[in-house]
């Protein structure tokens, strides 16, 4: 379920901003709530002439333009921007979806934002009508009515302006600079989990940094949770368990688990690093070892495991990004197969023959593959966390040779055949669960 992550919005509706809001949560905001930067009122909902699609999509693109906030349509203000009294508006489905489309249809790119009626126990289909919209670093977000010329609006205290030539250049100088940090914070924090990993071990690395950062206090109440979960907690990726951590220690702004028996000492299986901004980084061996593996200068990555490491990842750094820090937007993520000792690596499976090829003979050194996609995604289990999985292993598999992973697919489905046949029964049972597709053709 998405939701708006904005601590003072939360306590003044007294809950989370999303599908679960009450009438009366909204109705309590008369008359004690005001007008704000990031709230706003609306006695009636937009109508569907130019006129109206200017002004919802100036309201919400300069929102998505400013910090985020939230629309309640259906309460009408007095002189003081106050919140006075409950205006009944239409709360319908397909009310909702003509303000949706609206706004996808108009406003370019999209912001995140969510459409949510609120019912009126007392006058079934009307209430409140709350459109929330989150803080965006793919801002500016222009009004643009059919692809035509393009205007930029931007939330300025409770008012709209619609910006110049010379901010709208700033807001993207912003934008760039901003992707431009995401990458740098990318690889310094997989630089600072690196030195956790044992020299000889072949590792995937995964790193996270969301585009919107969250805050996690770390205190001891917090660090005893994280080692309670750890010491019961078993990670897992489509229902497969692999194993938990052993140690759990803090570090500056981050907390760190380990599967080392002494937290000091290198890990030679996985380990994670959870940044106070949501951020984070996560590493799980992945080297296929046979009896006939003597020449230590050229090993093998299992295919599976690969997969199966991003996926845990993924699935472990998105829900604290999302649950535990209230990070929000897309996710800016990045997969390395790395070793430190220098050597020849071989992608290989060994469902049917041992450390059979799957890609075009050996690479040498690490290699890296990146994407993005919504946090929501990776923080619920279901196809988005797998169709996510398919977008990083894709980029190291290439590397390795072969077009695809044939593990899972871009839609988010996951081909039975290719995986190890122990792990199919519990595959096939978080699949279902999930509503994930299972193929069973090669």
């Amino acid at each position: 379920m998405q939701s708006l992550r904005n601590r003072r919005l939360e306590s003044l509706f007294g809950g989370p901003i999303n599908a679960n809001l009450t009438f009366d949560q909204v109705r309590g905001l008369i008359p004690n709530a005001s007008e704000s930067p990031d709230l706003d009122f609306k006695r009636d909902t937009y109508p569907s002439g130019d006129r109206g699609k200017k002004d919802l999509c100036g309201d919400i693109g300069g929102m998505a333009n400013a910090g985020g906030g939230v629309i309640v349509i259906g309460i009408e203000e007095d002189d003081q921007a106050r919140a006075a009294s409950y205006s009944p508006v239409d709360v319908s489905d397909s009310e909702r979806q003509r303000l949706r489309q609206t706004l996808y249809g108009n406003l370019h790119p999209a912001p995140t934002f969510d459409v949510i009626p609120v019912e009126d126990p007392e006058h079934p289909g009307h209430g409140f009508l709350i459109i929330w919209v989150a803080r965006s670093t793919a801002a500016p977000h222009a009004y643009s009515p059919q692809g035509s010329a393009r205007y930029y609006p931007r939330r300025v205290g409770t008012e709209k302006i619609w910006l110049g030539e010379a901010e709208i250049a700033e807001a993207y100088r912003v934008r760039f600079a901003g992707l431009a940090d995401q990458f740098a914070r990318v690889a310094t924090i997989e630089a600072e989990l690196l030195p956790r990993l044992a020299s000889e071990g072949i590792f995937v690395v995964i790193t996270l940094v969301p585009d919107m950062p969250g805050e996690m206090t770390i205190d001891t109440a917090a660090f005893d949770a994280f080692q309670l979960g750890n010491a019961s907690r078993q990670l897992s990726a489509f229902g497969i368990p692999m194993g938990g951590f052993m140690q759990s220690t803090v570090r500056r702004r981050r907390l760190v688990a380990t599967s080392s028996p002494e937290i000091s000492q290198p890990t030679t299986n996985k380990v994670c690093e959870l940044h106070a901004d949501g951020s984070g980084a996560f590493a799980k061996s992945v080297e296929s070892v046979s009896r006939d593996d003597v020449q230590r200068q050229e090993r093998f990555v299992d295919s599976n495991q690969l997969v199966m490491g991003i996926a845990t990842g993924l699935r472990r750094l998105g829900r604290h990004a999302r649950d535990t820090a209230g990070a929000g937007g897309l996710a800016n993520m990045q997969a390395t197969v790395w070793t430190r000792t220098p050597t020849k690596l071989m992608l290989v499976s060994s469902v049917g023959w041992p450390n059979e090829p799957v890609g075009r003979g050996f690479i040498e050194g690490n290699v890296t593959s990146d994407s993005v996609a919504d946090l929501d995604d990776l923080a619920v289990d279901g196809p988005g966390l797998v169709a996510a999985t398919w977008r990083l292993a894709n980029g190291l598999f290439q590397d390795f040779g072969t077009p695809e992973t044939m593990l899972v697919t871009r839609e988010g489905g996951i081909r039975l055949p290719y995986w190890y046949r122990d792990v199919q029964a519990p595959i096939r049972q978080w699949a279902a669960e999930f509503g994930v597709e299972i193929l069973t053709a090669q």
